[in-house]
């Protein structure tokens, strides 16, 4: 209580010494005269090229750490050949270190200057009026900081993106199998070649989709057990919900560029999106990119639907039905025979409950390492009535459905243990 009420009596003092209405210019020349302000100016100015200094000494090492050239060393040379030579890297390298070590001593230099400045301010001016220049000169170095610190942030992003466009210099030939009858051309070989998990920057964010993944996380972490009172747990909310807001608006609210492709590339996938010929597939085994004529890959997936051994043509052609039809069955299934028994938790039993679910999909990936190149049909469940009880029950059975022998039946260890017992 002593300690609130000596803060509230500083503020109000420093608040009658220098009031709103007033300039700090203006009552400092008033009250101490021009070399005082000259002081206060140098001690500010000071000061901020110190914190600035700081920020810059910390990009440089994160540049130097993460192998990257900041800008002001990427000079032109000849050929990309020789830029990209280990030689102008370790020169890049060295005069990087360089840079480190000249802007260390500037640093110190300034930290001096600094405590000068400090030095001489303290004693000309009144003890309560240095806290508050103390005080400006703080804030002022904060938002000088914040402001240096956003920019190499974007430096940082940049550089990033361009090491990764540089890197990227596999041979297209080796990545692409076009099994098409289209023809690529040199930009979208290029294009293609950075692979299927390549992605690009979305200029904004959707709203409901980024905000649900973080109330799915939340959701998951409900379920885990939490050693904090109820309190604690709204206030982890309050917070979780503080970095989805801000993180979304800041994002949206910030101009992004396609830094990490060139322009003629990001065209090529675009057009290449609407070629309604063609599918992009990835193989069956392996990376890469596989590229069929839509006509083949509709072909080879019917001829495997067609196989009346493996597949039968539902009687109900309602994709809508079916999966509303399933979805009943799972609900009455759970309830009736799992959740009023007492098999599973309320909270185990919403997370099994199927709620606008969808029929399973089937695609087919190309085998390009056999004749004719077949497809190897995938039924994917995700999304569908059973899918979730499926992982539920795969979490139950795994420890039981562990192979002691491994893979390898060729070892000597198994069949050791797999011979018969000699007759006697």
């Amino acid at each position: 209580m002593h300690s609130l009420l000596l803060v509230i009596t500083l503020k109000f003092i420093l608040l009658l010494r220098f009031p709103a209405t007033k300039s700090l210019a203006g009552v400092t020349l008033h009250r101490y005269g021009q070399d005082t302000l000259d002081v206060f100016r140098a001690f500010e100015r000071s000061s901020v090229k110190y914190e600035k200094c700081l920020v810059d000494i910390e990009f440089l090492r994160t540049c130097r750490d993460a192998d990257l050239v900041p800008v002001f060393l990427q000079f032109k040379l000849s050929s990309r050949r020789l830029r990209c030579s280990s030689e102008t890297l370790r020169a890049r390298r060295r005069l990087l270190a360089v840079e480190i070590k000249a802007r260390e001593r500037d640093s110190q230099r300034l930290k001096e200057q600094v405590a000068a400045h400090c030095t001489r301010l303290k004693a000309i001016v009144r003890r309560i009026d240095f806290v508050y220049y103390a005080r400006v000169i703080e804030r002022t170095c904060n938002l000088s900081r914040a402001k240096a610190s956003a920019i190499h942030e974007r430096k940082l992003l940049n550089l990033r993106a361009h090491q990764r466009m540089d890197n990227s210099r596999l041979d297209p030939e080796s990545v692409i199998t076009n099994l098409s009858s289209y023809s690529l051309s040199d930009v979208e070989k290029r294009a293609l070649a950075k692979g299927l998990n390549f992605t690009l920057p979305p200029p904004k964010l959707k709203k409901g989709q980024f905000l649900s993944s973080f109330e799915m996380l939340f959701a998951d972490l409900s379920r885990c057990q939490f050693s904090g009172n109820q309190d604690e747990s709204q206030y982890f909310r309050k917070k979780l919900a503080e970095i989805a807001f801000s993180s979304f608006y800041k994002f949206n609210n910030t101009r992004h560029d396609l830094l990490n492709i060139p322009k003629e590339e990001f065209r090529a996938l675009k057009e290449l999106s609407k070629n309604s010929e063609i599918v992009i597939l990835k193989p069956d085994k392996g990376s890469g990119i596989v590229i069929l004529n839509r006509s083949d890959y509709i072909d080879k997936m019917m001829d495997i639907i067609g196989d009346t051994t493996k597949f039968k043509l539902a009687a109900n052609q309602d994709v809508y039905a079916i999966s509303g039809t399933i979805e009943t069955h799972v609900r009455n299934y759970l309830r009736v025979h799992v959740k009023n028994p007492g098999l599973i938790s309320e909270d185990q039993y919403t997370e099994l409950y199927p709620n606008g679910s969808h029929i399973g999909v089937m695609y087919g990936l190309p085998k390009v390492h056999k004749r004719g190149n077949p497809m190897r049909p995938i039924c994917s469940a995700v999304g569908t009535a059973t899918y979730q009880l499926g992982k539920f029950v795969a979490k139950i059975i795994q420890p039981t459905a562990i192979n002691s022998h491994g893979t390898d039946l060729k070892s000597q260890r198994y069949f050791s243990v797999c011979q018969p017992a000699s007759r006697s």
